[in-house]
């Protein structure tokens, strides 16, 4: 799936990660919780989703779809 992000990238990854869950609110306190920090949050109307990076500073995205 690809998804073109308003934001511009911190640093250039070689891939970028995009997780998919149905439990957004638990999944990004447990990547908070494991040392990610949030970079930027976005909401359509149909999905929700935070760019984190990971401690080394490697970006990647977690998703979910919204219900109508």
């Amino acid at each position: 799936m690809l998804f073109h992000v308003p934001e511009p990238e911190a640093a250039k990854n070689k891939i970028r990660l995009v997780l998919v869950t149905d439990h957004y609110d638990e999944e990004t306190e447990r990547l908070t919780g494991l040392g990610a920090r949030r970079v930027n949050e976005n909401k359509l109307p149909k999905v929700r989703w935070t760019t984190f990076a990971d401690p080394e500073g490697n970006e990647f995205d977690l998703a979910a779809w919204q219900p109508e």
